[in-house]
């Protein structure tokens, strides 16, 4: 293989239809030698090749320290942000907000004219949607004392949401109390929906991932709602439900029930 010009030219270069040689743009150069159509292309690809599969040897004492000054680091900066950034601006967009508020990674994204109420004691995550129903007057959304709303729940509000007492709430869950969109298809031209409705969650339920609740649903205290289920009628409390349609699975016993203390 020859070097200098004729091995620039090689990669570089295309000869034009009156046999000049004209610049090749990146991704044709790119092409060209992940084909190796030439020497020179072949020696370059071969060559990053090689860099791809170099590896920085492990020195454990440094790259420990490493380790943890980055985690600390990062930490450290997410925990500003959310005490001195996110938090207060979060609190001022709320009607209500005890202390000890947690938000996790961010600022929910608020859509429409909600008012939010927010107890005690409540992680949200900073990946959530809270949105207010246009056709509803004066939609709610409610968050009792010591509750978790997790990573990318979804939370239309139709008329009214209702979230109790220590409630967990796991990812991507969808609390749709307002349809968004109506059943007859002309319609759906320009209406933006056709009803809203709430949703009524008691103190200690739990709802599994990815889980959906429809509106004008009640589920009660302590209940449980299996990952992925679709709830569209009310849960009785102290009950495991699931499935789509969610249905009951078990009962939670009598000696949970009594070791459980009434905040109301």
């Amino acid at each position: 293989m020859t070097f200098g010009i004729a091995a620039g030219a090689d990669i570089w270069d295309a000869p034009s239809l009156d046999g000049r040689l004209e610049p090749l743009d990146l991704e044709a150069l790119i092409l060209k030698v992940r084909r190796q159509e030439t020497p020179a292309a072949a020696a370059l690809y071969r060559l990053v090749k090689r860099l791809r599969r170099f590896e920085m040897p492990t020195f454990r004492p440094l790259h420990l320290a490493l380790y943890y000054e980055r985690r600390t680091r990062r930490n450290a900066w997410s925990n500003l942000k959310r005490v001195l950034y996110y938090q207060p601006i979060f609190r001022v967009r709320c009607e209500e907000v005890g202390p000890g508020l947690h938000l996790e990674g961010g600022i929910p994204l608020i859509l429409g004219h909600l008012r939010l109420r927010i107890g005690s004691g409540v992680r949200i995550s900073g990946t959530t949607t809270f949105t207010g129903a246009t056709r509803s007057p004066d939609p709610v959304l409610q968050i009792g004392d010591g509750s978790y709303v997790g990573y990318q729940v979804m939370i239309s509000v139709g008329t009214r949401v209702s979230i109790g007492r220590h409630v967990l709430i796991a990812n991507r869950v969808f609390l749709a109390a307002d349809d968004g969109h109506p059943i007859d298809p002309i319609a759906r031209r320009s209406e933006p929906g056709s009803g809203t409705g709430s949703i009524e969650i008691e103190d200690d339920v739990w709802i599994g991932e990815s889980a959906i609740v429809t509106k004008d649903v009640r589920i009660g205290r302590a209940a449980i709602v299996a990952t992925g289920s679709v709830v569209t009628r009310d849960v009785a409390p102290f009950t495991v439900v699931g499935g789509n349609p969610a249905r009951v699975l078990k009962q939670i016993d009598a000696e949970g029930r009594a070791e459980l203390p009434d905040e109301r």
